[in-house]
């Protein structure tokens, strides 16, 4: 892959504002500079701050001081390389190291910055053998954690991401579509995710996650695999995935062979309940628990128990927050809902006990002070039909 494939199709006046908006919140926190530490798991802070990805099996380090250019370390030559021709960060602030812990600290020290606060984001995604070497040369740094910080900073999305996140979704469409327009009965389901695969990648997408479910008996998606697909199983397809140049789409879709009956119907009808309701609870000045809470007061209320609720989506498919019910509840995080951020809304209905038989679906919302935009419309039945 070139350069030019791995840059987003962001402005300069997009970094400046990204760049302006923390470091007016690492000054409110007394901050000297923030450390972000990335690699093919951990990727996104870096890369909404230096429109650098991670490629390969490479490590990477920002230096973001308050006042100074940020500095960059990667761990390879070629990253090295692919830095120099697309990132926000000054060609002669990116350097290559064999031992970035090491070579980290000495900038830091170069910048009398040894014995100021500084955030980290996050304690959970550094190295431990880095972590202690990098603490042996800088051992009065004072570091705190940053993630919220940062998490907060790229939840409100501006006009230019939205336009990317988007053109994801247009892609989200193309893959469902693909998906049923391929789904016949006897095919493995690994089959039919090869047709997507196919075309998702034409289309410049590169991090992705297929689950499915096309067995009645299980109460949860899992892999596609050697599966045969078989009627009148209902089938539930989830595309979830980043486009290599950022931002990223979950829509998971179910389609039936035949009209749902029974207690299955009923899950149906409740769908089209949680599509009236979340747009009225996903709204600025609510909190995220507030939604999780409607949401499974209303599972249960129709007999149902229900997880995995949601979460925002933003340069990865999943960013913070998480939507849960409350503090005891998974995937608890304390937010306040805020303007122009995107949320994906998937909870997973099953009968009470944990149960099968599944009903998941999963749309995108993007919050607006003036109402809440249904972003993912496109197959849009309660059921969608095979035919």
């Amino acid at each position: 892959m070139d350069a030019k494939g791995l840059r987003q199709e962001l402005s300069i006046k997009e970094k400046e504002r990204r760049w302006s908006l923390v470091r007016e919140s690492m000054r409110r926190e007394g901050l000297a500079a923030i450390i972000l530490y990335g690699d093919t798991l951990h990727w996104v802070s870096i890369r909404y701050l230096t429109n650098i990805f991670a490629t390969g099996a490479t490590q990477q380090v920002l230096l973001f001081p308050v006042d100074e250019d940020p500095i960059f370390l990667t761990s390879l030559p070629r990253s090295e390389f692919f830095a120099k021709k697309s990132s926000w960060v000054r060609p002669e602030n990116i350097y290559c190291s064999v031992n970035w812990a090491e070579d980290l600290a000495k900038h830091l020290i170069a910048l009398k910055l040894q014995n100021k606060r500084v955030g980290i984001d996050s304690y959970k995604t550094w190295p431990v053998r880095e972590y202690r070497i990098f603490r042996g040369f800088c051992p009065d740094v004072a570091l705190m954690e940053a993630s919220m910080l940062l998490s907060k900073i790229r939840g409100p999305k501006s006009s230019e991401e939205i336009k990317l996140i988007e053109e994801a979704i247009r892609i989200g469409e193309l893959a469902q579509k693909t998906f049923l327009a391929n789904l016949k009965p006897g095919m493995k389901e690994e089959e039919v995710v090869g047709k997507v695969e196919d075309v998702v990648r034409a289309n410049g997408v590169d991090l992705r996650l297929w689950l499915m479910s096309s067995t009645s008996e299980i109460p949860y998606p899992d892999f596609p695999g050697e599966t045969i697909i078989q009627r009148p199983n209902p089938v539930t397809f989830s595309s979830e995935f980043v486009r290599t140049r950022g931002y990223g789409c979950q829509v998971v879709r179910t389609y039936c062979w035949e009209e749902p009956k029974g207690e299955y119907k009923r899950m149906w009808e409740l769908w089209e309940e949680l599509r009236r309701v979340v747009p009225k609870e996903l709204r600025p000045g609510h909190e995220v628990t507030e939604l999780g809470a409607k949401v499974e007061d209303l599972v249960d209320e129709w007999g149902f128990e229900c997880d995995y609720l949601g979460h925002a989506v933003g340069l990865n498919m999943s960013d913070a927050p998480y939507i849960s019910s409350g503090p005891r509840k998974q995937r608890y995080m304390e937010w306040t809902i805020m303007s122009n951020e995107v949320y994906v809304v998937h909870p997973m209905i099953r009968t009470k006990g944990g149960g099968p038989p599944l009903l998941w679906l999963a749309d995108m919302y993007l919050v607006g002070e003036d109402g809440t935009k249904w972003l993912t419309q496109f197959l849009p039945g309660l059921p969608e039909m095979i035919y």
